[in-house]
């Protein structure tokens, strides 16, 4: 009966960001194809920017639509997930912004290594001075459990639910206004990007997540990635959840070993749904839930390849190469990646040849550093 419910519409969003005034002083920055997006706060005491683009073009988009309603600074940035797509482009607003984030997060980027440092330094290289002697903690506001956050005026709710494997993702809640910023459990009819290591939650944390969102009744949201929602999305992705699940649990009953759940997982009641790519790890992920496991602790190898790229996904977050051995390779581009010879990972051509260090993983290679030659 829940799949009754799915609706078969592909929700993505145009090949061209757009910026929609949702109140008063408040501003959804919707990412193009299904980019992430972000939401803009003007008040008169300065400006809250939640979340910060996919790439840096599209933070300096971001910039260019604030600076076209107001000439106040950016006071804030608020980070709702600890993911590249939404914390790369901190570093063109902070300093002098504030970074507010959850304590969890402060945690994992109190750990990062130089490279990641240096790449957050350099990412934009007007604010290269700026940054040289700078962490990206140096401006950062945490909280553990909720925080309001009162400028000029406008009220914003951080929210956190807490959950064992939550790793810090929250949400935003503009009550007088009635808009949310749904944080990571904000997707429209996308399957969602939950892992076996947990690093995005659990889809149990996850549906923990929606339901104190839908109890807000928010007349609008703002989701992680896709076009503005309601609260029956929210629902729909509980729904989701409950079914997916289910299915998940069917195999393991049959005795099926994780590779064949990873294989046949599908969901089709949510055909049309963005990234289906994403339905061998949603199986992987529910599959160590069930079994009441912790997150998947792998070994870290770090590689260092010469090669050429072959295929360009994404506009450079992901890239099928060549090494120089003639076996393919697929790697992971993320806003952490320290990119030399290229001003962003936008400007990847086919054939390039380049020298990269990379992680090792399951799905593709994390990239740390890539040198176009």
């Amino acid at each position: 009966m829940l799949a009754a419910f799915a609706t078969p519409v592909h929700a993505i969003t145009p090949d061209k960001a757009e910026f929609k005034k949702l109140a008063d002083g408040v501003y959804a920055y919707v990412g193009k194809l299904n980019d992430a997006n972000a939401m803009i706060v003007v008040t008169s005491q300065g400006v809250v920017v939640i979340d910060t683009g996919n790439n840096q073009p599209e933070t300096r988009n971001i910039q260019k639509h604030i600076q076209a309603v107001t000439q106040q600074p950016v006071r804030y940035v608020v980070i709702t997930q600890n993911h590249g797509d939404h914390i790369g482009g901190t570093p063109l607003f902070s300093p002098p912004a504030t970074v507010v984030l959850h304590a969890r997060t402060a945690k994992e980027w109190a750990g990062w290594k130089p490279y990641q440092v240096n790449t957050w330094r350099k990412r934009f290289p007007e604010r290269s001075e700026a940054l040289k002697n700078f962490h990206p903690l140096d401006a950062a506001l945490t909280f553990t459990d909720r925080m309001t956050l009162r400028l000029g005026g406008k009220t914003m709710e951080l929210i956190y639910v807490d959950d064992a494997y939550n790793p810090g993702d929250i949400a935003v809640w503009m009550p007088e206004e009635g808009v949310l910023h749904a944080g990571f459990a904000g997707y429209k009819e996308r399957h969602p990007d939950i892992r076996p290591d947990y690093s995005h939650g659990t889809t149990v944390g996850m549906m923990k997540q929606l339901e104190a969102l839908i109890a807000l009744k928010p007349k609008v949201i703002v989701p992680a990635h896709g076009p503005l929602m309601g609260t029956t999305d929210l629902q729909a992705m509980i729904d989701y959840l409950v079914i997916a699940r289910q299915k998940v649990r069917a195999m393991m009953e049959k005795g099926m070993p994780l590779e064949a759940i990873r294989k046949n997982f599908r969901m089709e009641e949510y055909k049309g749904w963005d990234r289906e790519a994403h339905y061998p790890v949603i199986a992987a992920t529910i599959y160590r839930e069930l079994r009441g496991e912790g997150p998947e602790i792998t070994t870290v190898n770090e590689r260092t390849v010469k090669g050429k790229i072959d295929k360009i996904e994404e506009e450079g977050r992901y890239l099928t190469v060549s090494t120089e051995d003639g076996k393919p390779l697929a790697l992971r581009i993320s806003n952490a990646t320290d990119i030399e010879g290229v001003p962003d990972r936008s400007h990847f051509k086919i054939g390039m040849r380049f020298t990269a260090l990379y992680e090792e993983q399951k799905e593709r290679n994390e990239t740390l550093q890539f040198v176009v030659q």
